[in-house]
Parts: C-alpha cells; structure tokens; sequence
C-alpha cells in the first residue's frame, strides 16, 4: 500500500494540481509517511468544467472518505471550492 505522500504524487500526475491530504477532524496536514491507504484509481484527469468542490466529492471523498483534503494553487494557498479545474490547473502554467 502506498504512503500518503505517493498517493499525493499520483494525484498530481494525473490531475495536474498538488492536494494535501488533511485530518478530516482537526484540519491538520497528515503525515506523507503514513501508509495503509489505496492508489488513486483514475487513470484521467477530471473534466476542467468542474469545480474544486466537484472534484472533491465525486473523486477525493469516494476513495478517501476518512480524510480531508485542502487543493492547491500553484502558489501553494487552497484553492476557493467554487474554482474550475482549468483556472487551478491554469495557475500551475504561470511562471
């Protein structure tokens, strides 16, 4: 079973933003080493229409539902719920 901080790797790989996974009752960053969790089973990433928020529930929270999750911009502040995939995934294209 992959750590954590591999599982955040393969979200961003194929999603092409970077997530940090969150204690779902404090809010707290979890720890990358952490292991005992499954792959991230998409092979696509979410269509750019959606929204952070969409994301989150129809992918983050189905396979990872004793966790939070907190989506990053490029300049690593969370992204609003409400932000389309191609406006997040825009920012990691800015330099």
């Amino acid at each position: 079973m992959p750590t954590i901080k591999n599982v955040e790797k393969q979200i961003f790989k194929i999603e092409r933003f970077n997530v940090q996974f969150r204690d779902r009752q404090t809010g707290r960053d979890v720890m990358g080493n952490l292991d005992g969790i499954k792959s991230y089973p998409y092979a696509n990433m979410a269509k750019n229409r959606w929204s952070v928020n969409d994301w989150r529930g129809r992918r983050f929270n189905v396979c990872y539902p004793g966790f939070d999750v907190a989506v990053l911009r490029n300049d690593n502040h969370v992204a609003h719920g409400r932000t389309l995939l191609s406006t997040l995934r825009d920012t990691y294209l800015e330099e």
